[in-house]
């Protein structure tokens, strides 16, 4: 478990990432870790943001969902760097220092397939096929791993890219895919060398060896479609240039199998060190031995139950890690028709990836269940260096404490994080609650969590032991939650589908009074900053409501035609106005001594707010949008939009300021928590504008 570090450590930690941060920044402006179509595409929105960069940096992101497979992989020569898919985002992490990460931005979608070249110059990945514009193209680019910037964008393939795989040589890259094609391009150039389309998916293609022929080499290629009949599945095939026609010419033969057939789906391969024989993982748990030289099928070995997912090969030793979804993972040795098990572990999870890392010392394992590994060769030995979600993350909260933040998504999974390492402190899952929706703190002890379920949980923060539930809270979601507790009075307060706003006794969960004015579904509740007598909550009807506990009635009520609001916030200064969110992108400022809002302000993307916190200082506003960004405003400056970040690839559900207004947290429907630091304070502190 975690060490939770104290506030003056956590200041010191700060400190030092904010040297760090800056040279980082430079070295974005100058390099280029966004892609500048990206950096283009933004500009035209939110042109004139100068500040942008001096203010708002992305630290860290955390995430993984293990949706695909192979989407983890270590660097072939630099024994610490490891790559991961997060959402649409590429990930160049260090293992050795979990704040060091680097961003690869351009896909905008889901990351479905990855590929490191041998040499690990390059780095290939593609995607699923793209919702945002027609013909659901899918699109792979290439990556240069030195310069951080995209080589090539090939485009061909649709609807979803399923493997990437560079030949030895780095020459070529092999790409296959959902809409059936198979497409090989040249590294050197970009271009198309062959293309095929097959009756079904590719979902198997290995690069075997190569052949020098003169001037251009000729490869040798395995590669399994299904749809020929269980004997016609894998095929041994060669990619040679034929001179007289001036192209690359793609012969294949079927691979001899059993007489009986095979009828297996494959989910992986690997060639052995000598490049003699290829070893398959299937569908039913087993290995399939094939001699790639006679082209012959030669041995089925058992190895796990629920498909053997992933396989990777010590090309020292000549080893064979077997990762099963079983959550099994096996040492085997041995060659051709004898295997022999030499070491077993089981983590937690279907394994979807595993990679051997430079030095042959460790591998990478990662699981569907968001957790990854790292691995020692020997005995097998597991760490885990990064858990993740793997759901849309609906919510995120602060409780007392600086350096801990929890988030819930909406698969049931609660977990409390230290901001220090980015480790997990307390994970739990609430599986048949049908999911988290909301989240509070009390002080920094303990969590309170609404669900789809209609029940109002609580749990310990640092051991996740429920203390107290409250069941059907509400008729349908709970959809908001908001606490307060000191010396003199202690409650919760509920919203929830049902558009009843409901105050509760943290003693005894006793119903101390409910409203129930609002005509469909609350959004946001929360204690007033000034008197905790005072109750806001507003709602889908467009309406934003003020009660009072002391008269146990509604004191205020405001409401506008058009824009339901989602989510609200309270400003510590001027009048303590209250600030809603709506589906137009529309920050409203309310002043309970009048009815229409005191002022406006619209984000310009117009892009739907789905979330809205002021600052702990109350200068700043920031909300979280549909256009998958991160916004901030200056509440003193006008409502002026001074920073905005981009750290998600999907909509942003959620975010929530630290407590010393340093850091900033959101999460979203990629499954990915972005952890900010804000350099706002310090700007004021010395003066730049």
């Amino acid at each position: 478990s975690a060490r939770p570090v104290g506030a003056s450590a956590r200041s010191e930690i700060f400190s030092s990432r904010s040297a760090a941060g800056t040279a980082r920044r430079e070295e974005e402006k100058n390099g280029g870790v966004l892609s500048q179509r990206n950096a283009e595409n933004q500009a035209g929105t939110f042109e004139g943001i100068g500040s942008s960069d001096d203010m708002l940096e992305l630290e860290h992101v955390i995430g993984f969902t293990g949706h695909y497979w192979e989407t983890m992989q270590a660097h072939p020569t630099e024994g610490n760097v490891y790559f991961k898919a997060m959402g649409s985002v590429v990930a160049i992490c260090d293992i050795s220092d979990p704040h060091n990460q680097k961003f690869l931005r351009a896909h905008d979608m889901e990351i479905s397939a990855m590929s490191v070249s041998p040499s690990g110059s390059m780095l290939a990945s593609g995607q699923v096929g793209t919702v945002h514009q027609p013909g659901y193209h899918a699109p792979v680019i290439v990556w240069d791993y030195h310069t951080k910037k995209d080589l090539f964008v090939l485009t061909g393939h649709t609807k979803e890219v399923l493997l990437l795989e560079f030949s030895p040589d780095e020459r070529f890259l092999a790409g296959t895919g959902r809409d059936c094609l198979l497409y090989i391009w040249d590294m050197q150039t970009g271009e198309v060398v062959f293309g095929k389309k097959f009756d079904e998916p590719v979902i198997l293609f290995e690069w075997a060896s190569i052949k020098e022929n003169g001037r251009r080499a000729s490869y040798e290629i395995i590669l399994c479609s299904p749809g020929g009949g269980p004997q016609d599945d894998v095929k041994h095939c060669e990619l040679a240039y034929d001179p007289v026609r001036a192209q690359w010419m793609f012969h294949s033969n079927n691979v001899n199998m059993p007489s009986g057939g095979l009828s297996r789906t494959y989910y992986s391969a690997m060639l052995s060190p000598d490049r003699e024989f290829m070893l398959c993982g299937t569908s039913v748990g087993d290995m399939l031995v094939f001699n790639i030289i006679n082209s012959v099928y030669r041995a089925s070995v058992p190895v796990c139950s629920s498909g053997l997912m992933s396989i990777a090969v010590n090309e020292e030793t000549g080893d064979v890690f077997c990762g099963g979804g079983d959550g099994t993972l096996k040492k085997l040795q041995g060659r051709d028709m004898r295997w022999e098990l030499h070491g077993e572990t089981v983590l937690d999870g279907r394994i979807v990836s595993l990679s051997i890392m430079a030095g042959n010392t460790e591998m990478l394992a990662a699981t569907n269940k968001g957790t990854q590994y790292r691995v020692l060769l020997d005995d097998l030995s597991a760490t885990i260096i990064g858990t993740s979600h793997t759901e849309h993350i609906t919510c995120t909260a602060f409780g007392s404490r600086f350096d801990v933040f929890a988030t819930g998504d909406k698969a049931g999974l609660i977990k409390v994080w230290d901001l220090s390492d980015y480790a997990t402190i307390m994970s739990l899952t609430e599986k048949k609650s049908g999911g988290v929706t909301c989240l509070a703190w009390i002080n920094s002890t303990a969590i309170v969590a609404g669900f789809v379920d209609a029940f109002v949980r609580c749990y310990d923060a640092t051991t996740g032991k429920k203390i107290w539930e409250i069941p059907n809270a509400h008729k349908g979601s709970v959809t908001s939650v908001g606490v307060h507790a000191d010396s003199r009075l202690a409650f919760l307060v509920t919203g929830g589908d049902d558009g009843g706003v409901r105050v509760w006794a943290l003693k005894n969960r006793e119903l101390m009074i409910q409203f129930v004015e609002h005509q469909k579904a609350v959004t946001g509740v929360c204690v007033d900053v000034k008197k905790p007598n005072l109750i806001h909550s507003c709602s889908l009807d467009c309406g934003l409501l003020t009660y009072d506990l002391i008269k146990e009635k509604r004191t205020v009520s405001h409401m506008v035609r058009e824009g339901a609001f989602l989510g609200l916030s309270q400003r510590l200064d001027s009048e303590q106005e209250v600030v809603t969110g709506d589906g137009n992108g529309r920050l409203l400022f309310w002043d309970c001594d009048y009815q229409q809002p005191t002022s406006m302000v619209q984000d310009p993307a117009r892009a739907k707010c789905n979330a809205i916190k002021v600052s702990p200082t109350g200068r700043y506003v920031a909300i979280a949008s549909d256009d998958h960004l991160v916004k901030i405003f200056d509440l003193v400056d006008n409502g002026q939009l001074v920073t905005v970040g981009h750290g998600h690839s999907e909509y942003v559900l959620g975010l929530e300021w630290s407590g010393d207004e340093k850091q900033l947290v959101s999460v979203g429907e990629d499954a990915c928590v972005c952890v900010w630091n804000f350099y706002g304070a310090s700007i004021e502190e010395s003066g730049e504008p």
